[in-house]
Formats: C-alpha cells, sequence, structure tokens
C-alpha cells in the first residue's frame, strides 16, 4: 500500500496519505509510458514545415549553355538543387504527425509513471492551495524550496484551473502546475516530484 507525505503550503507537515492502490500501487509497463510519451510530442508537431522542389523555385527554364564544348559541366536548367538559388532536393513537405493511442494505455501509462514515484517517495500531497487575489511568483518559488527535498522539479497538481497561480507559476523553472483533468504522462515523467492538492487527490480518483 502506496503512502504519501501530507503537508501545509507552508510546509508543516501532518502525517502520511493512504495512496489508492488502484491508481499508485500498478506495476509499471515502461512500453505504454514510451508509447504516450511519444504520441503526446508528435501531436505536438504542426508538420507545417515546407521546401520548394525544382519545379516550383522562381527561374527559367531554359538550357544555361549549350551541351558541348564550353569545357563546363552539362546543365539543364538553374533550378536544379545544384545550383545556388535553386530547388531543395527530398526537403521537408507538409505532413500530419498526428499518432492515436488507446485511452486505456494512455491510462496505463500515467498510472505507471505515478506508481514509480509513489514507491520512490516521489509523491507529496498539500492540504490546500490558497486562493489568491493577484499573481506573486516569490509566494510559490518559497513553495518549491520547501516541497523540493533535492531540489529537484515539481509539478503540482490542482483540482480546478485558478489563472492566478498558474500566472505565478509560469515563469518558475523548476516548478509547473496543471489540473487533473490535464495531467498527461509526459508531465508526470519529466519532474522528480509530483504534488497533489487534497481536493485534486480525491477528483483523480474519482476520474478512474
Amino acid at each position: 500500500m502506496a503512502e504519501a507525505m501530507l503537508q501545509t503550503f507552508e510546509g508543516q507537515e501532518k502525517g502520511t496519505v493512504t495512496l489508492p492502490n488502484s491508481a499508485f500501487a500498478v506495476r509499471p509497463r515502461q512500453q505504454a509510458v514510451y508509447e504516450a510519451v511519444k504520441a503526446l510530442l508528435a501531436n505536438q508537431r504542426q508538420g507545417t514545415s515546407s521546401t520548394k522542389t525544382r519545379h516550383e523555385v522562381s527561374g527559367s527554364g531554359k538550357k544555361p549553355w549549350r551541351q558541348k564544348g564550353t569545357g563546363r559541366a552539362r546543365a539543364g536548367t538553374s533550378t536544379s538543387p545544384l545550383w545556388v538559388g535553386g530547388g531543395r532536393s527530398h526537403g521537408p513537405r507538409p505532413r500530419d504527425y498526428t499518432m492515436r493511442i488507446p485511452k486505456k494505455i494512455r491510462r496505463l501509462a500515467l498510472l505507471s509513471v505515478l506508481s514509480d514515484k509513489a514507491g520512490r517517495g516521489a509523491i507529496t500531497v498539500i492540504d490546500a492551495c490558497p486562493r489568491m487575489d493577484a499573481p506573486k511568483s516569490k509566494v510559490f518559488s518559497d513553495f518549491w524550496r520547501r516541497v523540493a527535498k533535492d531540489r529537484e522539479k515539481c509539478l503540482l497538481v490542482l483540482a480546478q484551473f485558478d489563472e492566478n497561480v498558474f500566472k505565478s507559476v509560469r515563469n518558475l523553472p523548476r516548478l509547473a502546475v496543471t489540473t487533473v483533468g490535464n495531467l498527461n504522462t509526459y508531465d508526470a515523467v519529466r519532474v522528480g516530484r509530483v504534488v497533489f492538492t487534497a481536493e485534486a487527490l480525491q477528483a483523480f480518483e474519482k476520474a478512474e
């Protein structure tokens, strides 16, 4: 049975929290994690890179000089890829990089990462996240120093979107924030510690 440290936002320890086995005691599947991360990164690619071929660049189709007798290499057009200003051979063309994987595999990949972190004591639960009237990065910078035992990157998971919290965290290089609904394998695997609010942990359990 996995457990996580429970503490306040100010860093005071309040004991431990028992994590649900269905989400934090799953046997990690490396292949599922690989497929989920690969698909997520591929789906972020725009696929709009494009170059012009020899038939698309501007230039005359006239033969630059006669075939023989000039002492120079034969040439048929100034738009050849061998010429400066010519077309690009085998260059990138617009394409769709979208990859689709089953919902169960995506879920298994996320649970695999969370279970691995729970087994290594890299899951923390805080009782609540303070409501803020305006963005204040210093508040969350200090919070990161309290929660990151080894100065590792941390991911704060909220139950619901809070604009002031997101704006407070977006300039901090070692702390990221997301919601339960947007939590994905890549966000979890690229940080050293995942921090749930108590409300977010309950919402995550219900989402299974």
